[in-house]
């Protein structure tokens, strides 16, 4: 065919199908028929230049909606195979094609990237090395989110992952806590947390509790594995929560920067620059600086955090990376209320004397290998050098503050580990397709622990006034963890897929120290008793988990999955010997067991997507809180195993695109995420709670948001809505003391506006809490309190952001 019969052609279809549509479907496979998962087919008009891309499936299967009937040029690729490049002329309302590509032992780079309008989805089966065939995941795209990232708002950031409960405990973002399906929020100690794939908590066995998270304007994305995670991640009941940096620009410079002011003093400062140097050598680093005043009295902060990594390019396959992180604050604590108090003023602070501190550091190196085109080798070391600080009066918070010495609690986190994974894909029989994840752990763990009095003044003095015979406590905890796994999906056919795994965990946790009790006499402060004590105590555990997933597509765009898997949780020697006045701590205190299980559909359609699931959580020996009688007048509050739970409930999310035209530029959006919860203690179990209501399970909770995008303009509305529900397993309506009650039932709305000047500047303002409602999220018994800890009023950020 020459060339004037091939522009006659086109120009016969331009003229007729100018205002037609068409909807192209296929699937990719090399030349046995074989699909090839995760292939990239990218469709550009002739007519009008307009890029259109996709990303086939985990079957080869992809789908172009709403395509104006016009010739394009097709190009595809898949990564160790051949391009192939094709001109297309649709002629129909639906076009199906069978696309093959060459393999070829030639490694081509090709840029395989998953390009999707909306901020959050569903992960791909195989993500990198990570399985999550059958499994109910989220992948949360930071590049388009509405939050406000200058405060890490987490409310915003984690709006479209259905079932969350969000502790709101500070303004300036400085600790995140979540928690799902009747998991306490504290600190997101239910999850197995990571950055770049590599644990961040301050002990991942002995003390899981996070206290530092990388500020979200440094992330590319938030990947979310709920409690099937187990087999590959660590048994924790809640999953895996995974933080991935950005990747260095391919430019040999690159800045993006964010400067934010807002309410209450509020100033952020973040900059980021990288780049590539002759195609092998990257480098990335940030620096963010953070401080303001809070909405309530003696509420100020002050943090810093910084990141580099640099990376070098073996070859095409290789590549070795090295990751530095630090983290600093220093925050006031408010202090609790009362429920009178609160009811008062929730601004209102009565106590001035009360200061936290956090310093972390994070060294990490990386090593990924791609063996060749069926196998990878991924090998990941860090370690960890941190400390807490804790500084106030920890009496109740109904008693006005006695002006004497604080309480002080200094922690120390040293840990360290290294996992080796590898994944194997290969074939079984002549139809069907195996992908193997394999892997082994190694990890050990050293928590110090000191109690006893600091200053009796304002500042933040983190000395102890005896430190040689201290008033507390003084122990070290260790902990080593020897674990490894096995996890393989079966791919049946196009349709159908099942996984299944196994994971050995050996874990020794220890305590070796001394506490000391003193009784004072309550008229005369006369020191009665004094007495100190030493013990030490190891516990060695050997423990197997399994688990079993399948995923049904009847159609591309439309999956039925499901899966269970065993969970568990070591208990929290550190926690033990925490001298706290508002409660005291089981020293017989044991691991705690059970399983999750999920099944739900998903799917996508022209303009939108969903996930509706069912789960199933069921909990042996779970660790609660109960009221023990001391005498005949007083009780005290113990946490111990208190027997058997369970939560069931569904989880919805869907989101619709409307008003589209030909700019993808100019769209309204709408998405709904919906969670109903039924949590219960069993009536079988022997403590007091037997049918009570589970802590921390709000029966029902949503978010709803829109978002209009026109030019250069995008305006976004974000509704949440939590129902009420206790703070504590007794399910006491009220305490005098607000360490136990009723969260009652609130909703916040959250509103922002972003203009994109060019590719360099843009501006974003917002307001969070828009109503200005006054609610709480949390009762502390401890720090940040103990009481209620009050959320934040209304307040405004204005952001300017840069690029060059």
């Amino acid at each position: 065919m020459n060339k004037t019969t091939l522009y006659t052609i086109l120009f016969i279809c331009l003229a007729n199908l100018t205002w037609s549509q068409t909807e192209i479907t296929g699937w990719v496979s090399n030349e046995l028929d074989e699909p090839l998962p995760f292939s990239r087919i990218k469709l550009q008009n002739i007519r009008t230049d307009t890029v259109y891309l996709e990303i086939a499936d985990e079957f080869g299967r992809f789908t172009f909606y709403n395509l104006p009937q016009d010739p394009y040029l097709m190009n595809v690729s898949c990564l160790y195979h051949l391009s192939r490049q094709d001109t297309i002329i649709p002629l129909n309302d639906k076009e199906r094609m069978h696309i093959r590509l060459r393999d070829t032992t030639t490694l081509k780079t090709v840029d395989i990237y998953y390009d999707s309008p909306y901020a959050s989805q569903s992960m791909k089966m195989v993500d990198g090395i990570t399985l999550t065939n059958g499994k109910k995941t989220q992948h949360i795209d930071l590049s388009k989110t509405d939050a406000n990232t200058a405060v890490d708002n987490a409310r915003e950031l984690y709006a479209k992952v259905p079932g969350l409960t969000i502790w709101e405990s500070d303004g300036g973002g400085l600790q995140l806590g979540i928690g799902a399906r009747g998991l306490s929020p504290s600190r997101t100690a239910h999850f197995n947390t990571r950055q770049n794939g590599y644990d961040i908590s301050a002990d991942a066995l002995g003390y899981p509790e996070t206290y530092y998270t990388p500020p979200s304007e440094a992330l590319s994305s938030i990947d979310l594995i709920r409690g099937a995670a187990s087999l590959q991640f660590g048994p924790q009941f809640g999953g895996m929560l995974n933080f991935n940096i950005k990747e260095p620009s391919r430019k040999s410079f690159h800045y993006e920067g964010a400067h934010t002011y807002g309410a209450y003093q509020l100033m952020n400062t973040f900059n980021l620059v990288s780049g590539t140097l002759k195609k092998r050598f990257s480098y990335l680093a940030y620096y963010q600086y953070k401080q303001g005043n809070g909405w309530r009295e003696n509420s100020g902060f002050k943090q810093q955090q910084a990141y580099a990594q640099l990376t070098y390019q073996l070859n095409e396959r290789a590549f070795i990376r090295l990751e530095q992180t630090y983290m600093h604050y220093l925050a006031q604590q408010a202090g609790g209320l009362t429920d009178a108090l609160f009811a008062q003023d929730p601004r209102q602070s009565i106590r001035d004397r009360n200061w936290f501190e956090v310093k972390w550091r994070i060294t990490a190196a990386h090593f990924n290998w791609d063996i060749n085109r069926t196998s990878t080798l991924d090998i990941k070391g860090f370690h960890v050098n941190a400390q807490r600080l804790a500084l106030g009066n920890l009496e109740k918070i109904s008693r006005a503050d006695d002006v004497k010495e604080r309480q002080l609690i200094d922690g120390k986190f040293k840990n360290w580990g290294a996992e080796l994974r590898y994944l194997k894909r290969f074939p079984l029989g002549t139809r069907m397709k195996g992908i193997i994840a394999s892997g082994v752990r190694y990890y050990e763990g050293q928590t110090s622990s000191l109690q006893g009095l600091g200053t009796a003044g304002n500042d933040p003095n983190f000395t102890f006034l005896n430190p040689t015979n201290l008033e507390g406590s003084n122990y070290i905890f260790p902990s080593q963890n020897i674990a490894a796994f096995i996890e393989s999906i079966w791919i049946i056919n196009r349709k159908l897929s099942i996984s299944g795994g196994l994971r050995y965990e050996y874990i020794q946790t220890g305590a070796e120290g001394t506490y000391r009790e003193q009784l004072f006499h309550p008229l005369t402060e006369e020191l009665l008793f004094d007495s100190t004590y030493y013990e030490s105590k190891s516990t060695g555990r050997a423990i197997l988990l399994g688990g079993v997933g399948f995923s049904f597509r009847p159609k591309s765009n439309l999956e039925v999955y499901g899966n269970i898997a065993q969970n568990y949780r070591g208990i929290n020697f550190s926690d033990i010997r925490i001298v706290n006045p508002n409660q005291v701590v089981d020293p017989n205190i044991q691991d705690e067991r059970g399983f999750n299980s999920d099944l739900g559909i998903r799917g996508k359609s022209k303009r939108g997507i969903f996930d509706f699931s069912l789960f199933f959580l069921h909990y042996d020996n779970k660790i609660g809180v109960i009221n023990e009688k001391i005498n005949e007048y007083e009780f005290v509050r113990v946490r111990t195993n208190v027997g058997e739970a369970y939560s069931t409930g569904f989880e919805l999310f869907m989101e619709q695109r409307f008003l589209k035209t030909d700019s993808s530029k100019n769209y309204f959006s709408a998405f709904a995420n919906l969670a109903g919860v039924y949590a219960k203690y069993s009536n079988n179990n022997a403590s007091s709670l037997s049918g009570n209501w589970v802590e921390l399970v709000p029966p029902l909770t949503a978010k709803i948001g829109l978002r209009y995008q026109h030019g250069r303009f995008t305006e976004a509305l974000l509704g949440s809505f939590v129902y009420r529900h206790y703070s504590d397993g007794t399910n006491a309506v009220s305490d005098p003391n607000a360490i136990a009650g009723i969260i009652p039932t609130y909703y916040v709305l959250d509103f922002n506006m972003t203009y994109a000047h060019n590719d360099h500047f843009g501006l974003k303002v917002g307001v969070n809490n828009l109503t200005n409602n006054m609610y709480f999220t949390r009762r502390a018994t401890a720090y940040p309190g103990p009481g209620i800890i009050p959320s934040d009023g209304i307040s405004f950020y204005l952001t300017l952001n840069v690029k060059l």
